[in-house]
Order: structure tokens, then C-alpha cells, then sequence
């Protein structure tokens, strides 16, 4: 299990887990993940079969912290939803949603639906099972949140309802979800949350991120063969989308790949397995992309452009849109696309960069790494992008290297609603969506505007 490519947490900087997160996958779990998941979930298909673990994402505020947030200044605002069926309401809490604070009071405490950031989940039935006798349905285990739960449902066509169990009896986050084919029968069970995804969009033309004022992009991914990723890439070509939507796209691999008319993958001096390590347990991946880099250097097509972009497969990447903030970073060396440092879903270098990293290349006996880096780092316990960020940085000192937040939106870089690829028309990635259907519904929501925060409460106003 232990292949392919993968991105350190952001735990590899701050050290302590958040006061409010879930309890860490034990080890034999954590065996059970896909070495490019980065122990988080993503929106699989069907048929799916190992459970998805989660990586360390903050609970729902507290009872005692919310009426902290509250205080008695705030008059006390009953809400309910319109067409709610009879049973328990959500518990209390506090959201702003465009400046104005909602509190919702409640009795129950197994969900508060937009408690941490607007829902874009139809309104949700809480301590509801929707039972349904026979016709599809399958389950996904460690979900920390029917919101997820709701944007798995949304990533499957056939999914038309959802459960979410909120303690199923699994080590570490023991939440589960549930997907179905029909909404079936309702019934009060505490513990439980049901819904129905929101509309899907209609897949749009994917805008071409060629011939951009920054100058043009040499985008790349690195593909395990035989995966779920050779059909991603393959849908992407046939859609122009991603990689394919730059000046010049390209796959790297470690056998040659055909993965669409007119491309196959370079072929990559590595086997793309590693072992796990460091306190968050990633992949242990330099040496895999320390082969990597030496093949796009003698490949050598990044030179006829000005930017070299690295994508991974499961990333819903817009080059346009990272086209138009390269306006404002011209002269960089690269950008860093996260406060906790780069994160390997997307990295953005000049052609300059890489050059500088070429020549570092050379000065090794075989030149097959980076001669400096690799003799004055310690970086056995980084992943891939830690240590070509510390290489150009620190060793090679390359800059400016300003951040970006716009570039990436995941849950490890405190995007905690990535999965619903609604941040905006600037926003240029979203991570990670392992099957085609979940890509295509994130990029066609992406493009479309993405999806309303909901806000369809009755406030009543308690004397």
C-alpha cells in the first residue's frame, strides 16, 4: 500500500493537535489508507472499498464554549426551518452569516447544521434514519460530519440520500456515512442525520489557461499506472481541464503510460513506493520526486515556458484562474500556497527555479539529485513538498516566495468546506477528489458559481 505520492500534513509545523480536534487514527487504521489520500477523505465512487480515513479537522463548538460566544447581551433566537418535520431540534449555537449572528437553541446536541461555516447542504433532518428497503447504497467510514456526508452523497449521481452515524464504534473518529438511493421511510433515531444533496451543476466549457499575461504554464502530474488516477488524467484530456488546460501539459510516471491520444507518461527512474513516518504519519516521498524533478530537467520542455506547475491528479486545478494571480507575483521564485508552508497538491515554481535547482543537479557525482540539499538536510521524515520548499528556500535561496492563499483549498490548510468547491471564481484548486464523478461535480460547481450558503430559518424572536 505504501506507493505512489503524498503530501505532508500541516502537523509537521505545529506540533500540537487542535484543542478541538478528533481523536488520530490508530495505526492499524491508519495502514488501511491510500498513501496519496494524506490520510483525509475524499468523495470516492461506489466502489470503493477501503474505509477513507480523515485527517485532524476541528469538532463543533461546545455547549459551554457557545454560550461563552453568546453572552447574555444576546436576546435569545428560536429558530426552526420551514416544512421541518416533528422531533428534536438542533442544539444552540452562533453563526454569522453576512455580519448578523443566528443562535439556534435546541435540545439536542448531535448536530448543528452551518455551525462552524454556512451549510450548503439542503436542510437536514437531525436524529433521523432514513430507512430504505433494498435498491443501491454503500458506506464510508471516519467521517467527522454529515456536511461531508452530504458532499459524498453529492459526488455520486446515483446517490440521491444520505445517513450520517455519529458514533458508529470506530477507533479513532467514529462517525460513519451512509448513502442511498432514495429517501425511503423516517424514522427518530438520536444519533443520526439524514438529508439530501444539493442540486448538481451541468458541466460548463473548462476555460483555457493557455497564453496567460503572466506568461505560460508547464503543468505536470506524476501518475501511479493502473489506479484510479490514469482515468482522472484521462478524463481531463478528453475535457481540456486541468493539466491539460495549460500551455503545455504533461504526466511523468515509472512505465510509459498511454494515457490519452498524443500523451504518454515520461518515464520516471523510480518504483513510486515509500514508506510512512513523522508525527502525522505521511508518506515519506522526497526520494520519489527528487526522481521526479531530475526527469522533468532532462526532459527539459518546462524551458520554453515561464511558470512549471505541479498538480496532482486528484486536484480540481484551473490554470486561468492561477494565470490571473500570477499577475501580482511576477519576479517571484515560486509560491507558497499555505501559512504552514507549501503543501504538495499544487506547486508553483518560475522556469528560473527550476533552472537554479538544475544546476544544483549537476554538481552531484551521478547527477541524479540536488547536491546541496540532499548533503545538508536532514529530511528522511519530510515529504516531498517540505523538502523541495526547504531546498529552494533555505539552501538554494531563491526568492521572493510569496504566499498565496488563493492557490488550494483543503482541509489541511483550514479550507474546512473544500468539498463543496464553492470559494469564489479566484479560487485555483480544490483537494482532493479521487473519481471522476466527484471531479467532474466539483469543477462544474466550481464553475457555475458554486453552491448557496443556506439560510432558510424562520427567526422568532424569544421575550
Amino acid at each position: 500500500l505504501a506507493q505512489g505520492h503524498h503530501r505532508s500534513r500541516k502537523s509537521r509545523f505545529v506540533r500540537a493537535a487542535p484543542p478541538l480536534a478528533p481523536p488520530r487514527p490508530t495505526a492499524s487504521v491508519r495502514a488501511m489508507a491510500s498513501p496519496s489520500s494524506r490520510s483525509s477523505y475524499s468523495p470516492v465512487g461506489e466502489d470503493a472499498r477501503a474505509p477513507v480515513l480523515v485527517g485532524p479537522l476541528r469538532l463543533a463548538l461546545s455547549a459551554t464554549l457557545a454560550a461563552v460566544l453568546v453572552g447574555a447581551a444576546i436576546v435569545e433566537v428560536l429558530v426552526t426551518r420551514p416544512g421541518a418535520a416533528a422531533g428534536p431540534q438542533q442544539p444552540a449555537h452562533l453563526r454569522r452569516d453576512g455580519g448578523a449572528a443566528v443562535v439556534q437553541l435546541a435540545e439536542s446536541s448531535t448536530w448543528v447544521q452551518g455551525g462552524r461555516f454556512p451549510s450548503h447542504a439542503p436542510a437536514m433532518d437531525v436524529d433521523t434514519e432514513y430507512q430504505v428497503d433494498g435498491g443501491w447504497g454503500t458506506n464510508f467510514d471516519h467521517i467527522p460530519t454529515p456536511e461531508m456526508c452530504a458532499a459524498m452523497c453529492w459526488g455520486v449521481p446515483k446517490c440521491k440520500a444520505y445517513t450520517w452515524v455519529k458514533n458508529a464504534g470506530l477507533d479513532g473518529c467514529p462517525s460513519q456515512c451512509w448513502l442511498k438511493s432514495a429517501v425511503g421511510n423516517k424514522a427518530h433515531k438520536v444519533g443520526l442525520v439524514s438529508g439530501v444533496p444539493p442540486p448538481r451543476h451541468e458541466l460548463a466549457e473548462v476555460p483555457s489557461g493557455a497564453g496567460g499575461a503572466a506568461g505560460s504554464l508547464y503543468c505536470f502530474a506524476l501518475m501511479v499506472p493502473g489506479g484510479y488516477e490514469e482515468g482522472l488524467l484521462r478524463w481531463q484530456h478528453d475535457n481540456k481541464a486541468s493539466i491539460f488546460s495549460c500551455d503545455k501539459g504533461a504526466v511523468y510516471s515509472n512505465k510509459p503510460v498511454k494515457v490519452a491520444e498524443g500523451v504518454v507518461a515520461h518515464v520516471v527512474n523510480s518504483t513510486l513506493k515509500c514508506g510512512y513516518g513523522g508525527d502525522s504519519m505521511s508518506a515519506l516521498n522526497s526520494w520519489i520526486f527528487i526522481a521526479v524533478w531530475e526527469k522533468v530537467i532532462h526532459v527539459g520542455e518546462y524551458k520554453d515556458h515561464a511558470w512549471v506547475v505541479k498538480v496532482d491528479p486528484d486536484a480540481v486545478f484551473f490554470p486561468d484562474r492561477l494565470g490571473r494571480h500570477l499577475v501580482q507575483h511576477r519576479g517571484a521564485a515560486y509560491i507558497n500556497n499555505c501559512k504552514y508552508g507549501m503543501h504538495g497538491p499544487i506547486e508553483v515554481f518560475s522556469s528560473g527555479a527550476i533552472n537554479a535547482l538544475a544546476k544544483d543537479y549537476a554538481k552531484s557525482w551521478d547527477g541524479r539529485a540536488p547536491s546541496t540539499c540532499v548533503t545538508k538536510m536532514h529530511f528522511g521524515q519530510w515529504g516531498e513538498d517540505m523538502f523541495i520548499d526547504q531546498c529552494l528556500h533555505t539552501q538554494l535561496k531563491l526568492g521572493p516566495r510569496p504566499t498565496e492563499p488563493k492557490l488550494m483549498c483543503e482541509s489541511h490548510c483550514d479550507c474546512e468546506d473544500w468539498y463543496w468547491c464553492s470559494e469564489g471564481p479566484d479560487m485555483v484548486s480544490y483537494h482532493p477528489f479521487k473519481s471522476i464523478d466527484s471531479y467532474k461535480t466539483c469543477m462544474a460547481a466550481a464553475l457555475g458559481g458554486g453552491l448557496p450558503a443556506k439560510r432558510d430559518f424562520v427567526l422568532a424572536v424569544k421575550k
